[in-house]
């Protein structure tokens, strides 16, 4: 009875500490901790129900136990949803707890039929589990989601070793809750993949918290377009690649015309809408393979590759796109505005921009050159009256 009292003593401990720490972070910096802090806490709540087996109706012990570590998982998968941003159907990770719950309080007098359910609900959540951490590591690999795999796996596979033990007269079935070696080497292992999971979740943060840091360092946070940093690495790669394929990219810079009108007539918020949109017109007027870049202010860059290899076909591909390019950002554009009543409006406005064109070939020019030629085209084609295409003139 000893040996039982402080094992399971030992595991809500780990439980009760682990929710703690992760309730303790949600409340001074992440609040989306707080769905894993309550997770965490259930699982000490869980062995409190087997823990009073026999000071409390068993019916109660094994439905509440297995119900309360049901939700727990549930809990998890919720949870890795959030982390990973994907979309699972509600139903699918809320269905199976109280189906759990139905489950042991229709089997409670039959022992063998319950610790095969409980295999299949863990086996359930642990292939549910699987999935999203799959899922995640398709769209941002990392080490925490693996260690989160594993712990998972490791803790679907005690419940499934139990099943199988029992079936093939191994075990009594008893073992979870009679003190020995069996009951040592399940709960160990559970409090084992618990830890796991809880370092592989710490992982994971930290993991996201980079990438978004580099994110934001490469991105302009307004349009979410590449910044200048990424445009200087884009360009030399492009350079590099256009010597290699002895095909002809073209850098092209942009300029809206009059933008600072619209910010004074009506603010700036209306002025970062305008940029927000143009931002994503000029995401759709060009390739996947091709770079949009916002400098600053109203300016923006597209680094084009692979246009031809004879200049005359490059320069009318790039002549080409520029006003297809033009055509996209002079169509008008829907704004919101608020009046002095605070009521939201709809303001129509159309724009002009100008644009400069630069070709190149291999690495002939340097990058700043090949700026200093795009932008000496700019300053024509805004010379020339403005929305006009120009291209520099070797």
């Amino acid at each position: 009875m000893d040996q039982i009292q402080s094992l399971y003593i030992v595991n809500m401990l780990v439980g009760i500490t682990l929710a703690g720490c992760l309730a303790f972070v949600a409340g001074r910096r992440d609040r989306e901790l707080g769905l894993w802090a309550l997770a965490f806490a259930l699982y000490p709540l869980g062995f409190l129900f087997f823990r009073l087996r026999g000071q409390i109706p068993d019916l109660l012990s094994i439905a509440g136990g297995n119900g309360t570590l049901a939700l727990m998982f549930a809990l998890f998968t919720e949870g890795l949803c959030r982390l990973h941003r994907l979309q699972v159907s509600p139903l699918l990770i809320w269905g199976p707890p109280p189906l759990a719950v139905l489950g042991f309080v229709l089997l409670q007098d039959d022992l063998a039929a319950r610790v095969v359910h409980g295999a299949i609900t863990s086996s359930y959540h642990a292939i549910l589990i699987a999935f999203v951490v799959t899922s995640g590591l398709r769209r941002n690999r990392g080490n925490g989601s693996w260690i989160i795999f594993v712990a998972i796996m490791a803790s679907s596979l005690v419940f499934l070793v139990r099943a199988v033990s029992l079936f093939a007269g191994w075990s009594t079935g008893l073992d979870f809750l009679t003190p020995g070696l069996a009951q040592t080497v399940y709960f160990s292992l559970g409090m084992m993949c618990l830890i796991m999971f809880v370092i592989g979740l710490v992982v994971s943060y930290k993991e996201r918290a980079e990438a978004e840091a580099l994110r934001l360092a490469r991105h302009d946070p307004l349009t979410q377009r590449a910044n200048r940093r990424v445009l200087q690495e884009r360009l030399q790669q492009a350079l590099e690649r256009s010597r290699h394929s002895g095909l002809h990219g073209a850098l092209l810079v942009l300029d809206l015309d009059q933008f600072k009108q619209l910010n004074d007539a009506h603010g700036d918020a209306m002025g970062d809408q305008l940029l927000i949109e143009v931002a994503y017109r000029l995401k759709d007027a060009v390739t996947q393979d091709d770079t949009v870049v916002r400098l600053g202010g109203d300016e923006f860059v597209l680094l084009l590759e692979g246009l031809d290899a004879d200049p005359v076909l490059a320069r009318s591909r790039a002549r080409s796109i520029a006003h297809r390019v033009q055509e996209a950002l002079t169509a008008p554009y829907q704004l919101e505005t608020m009046d002095t009543h605070g009521l939201a409006h709809r303001l129509q406005h159309t724009l002009t921009v100008s644009i400069g064109v630069s070709l190149f070939l291999g690495e002939g020019l340097s990058r700043e050159a090949l700026f200093r030629q795009a932008d000496a085209a700019l300053y024509k084609a805004k010379h020339a009256g403005r929305n006009a295409v120009v291209l520099h003139e070797n």
